[in-house]
């Protein structure tokens, strides 16, 4: 049986990084690093993955949203604090 493959690009926060890194090489999911973005430090990282490993993805997937809504609360908080000021 012929296993699909699925390719899917993903935005990685730099604060980030390493705990996707790490699920990737546990999981021996293929990627590439295929763009940056110093302004947003982001870097966009291509996967590749089955079925059998769609709940990583899904994994990694919650850990990018974790530190981008933590980067929007911090924003949120900076800007309260100029309001102040």
């Amino acid at each position: 049986m012929k296993k699909t493959i699925t390719t899917k690009q993903l935005e990685v926060p730099m604060d980030a990084l390493i705990a996707v890194a790490d699920l990737l090489i546990e999981n021996e999911i293929p990627h590439v690093i295929v763009a940056t973005d110093e302004e947003n430090d982001m870097l966009t990282v291509e996967v590749e993955y089955d079925k059998d490993q769609r709940e990583v993805i899904h994994e990694i997937d919650d850990i990018i949203d974790d530190h981008l809504e933590d980067d929007d609360d911090e924003e949120a908080e900076e800007e309260d604090d100029d309001d102040r000021n």
